[in-house]
């Protein structure tokens, strides 16, 4: 266990696959991408579709401090969820730092009257080509979920598929819990494609607002 920062966590983060962050709870996750948002440098771009809308929520009312990095928020409107996926995919280029896709769960309150199936092999279809077009210029992709969710949908029939697609084709994953008695985020590497960066397992990230 070592003392970090957001620019610690990027560094464990793979520019050549899927990185998935399993928070313990929607507190965690917040934290985890304030820090990690805030790590980037001045000049460079995050590419960040917001399927769950808190961040940006922050971000629009001063809470979490983004001015030195320029974010490309990407909020779907139903019926026009491929017109983004495509946009947010052409705004990636060798000036992006970091593309994010928060949160998996989301995007299956876009669509109404559609089996459950077949949105499994869309999320997957889009999350595939987000990876294949950050793999081109080597930046870190981030797939966020909540660990009660992700555990939940790996037992059940529906939602299962993309659940255990991401636990398995994910090259690094990390889980993330806030302590608010210390205000510290703690952030474990549970797996990793170089089986973690020498003896780092866990994280302390702090001042994480």
């Amino acid at each position: 266990m070592v003392d970090g920062d957001g620019g610690s966590i990027l560094n464990l983060l793979d520019g050549n696959g899927i990185n998935l962050l399993v928070a313990e709870d929607a507190m965690a996750r917040i934290c985890f991408l304030s820090s990690l948002v805030r790590s980037v440098k001045e000049g460079r771009r995050v590419v960040y579709i917001d399927l769950d809308t808190v961040l940006t929520a922050y971000i629009i009312h001063g809470i979490i401090d983004s001015k030195s990095v320029k974010m490309d928020i990407f909020i779907p409107d139903r019926g026009r969820v491929e017109e983004l996926f495509a946009d947010a995919c052409s705004s990636i280029d060798d000036s992006t730092r970091l593309v994010v896709l928060d949160s998996i769960h989301g995007f299956y309150h876009l669509y109404d009257g559609v089996k459950v199936v077949s949105l499994n092999q869309l999320l997957i279809s889009y999350i595939l080509l987000l990876a294949m077009h950050a793999e081109k210029y080597t930046i870190p992709f981030l797939v966020t979920s909540v660990k009660k969710r992700m555990v939940d949908d790996q037992v059940k029939d529906k939602k299962g598929y993309s659940a255990r697609y991401l636990w398995s084709k994910s090259s690094t994953i990390l889980s993330a819990k806030y302590v608010r008695r210390d205000y510290q985020l703690l952030v474990r590497v549970v797996k990793h494609n170089i089986d973690t960066k020498g003896p780092i397992r866990e994280l302390i990230i702090n001042y994480v607002y």
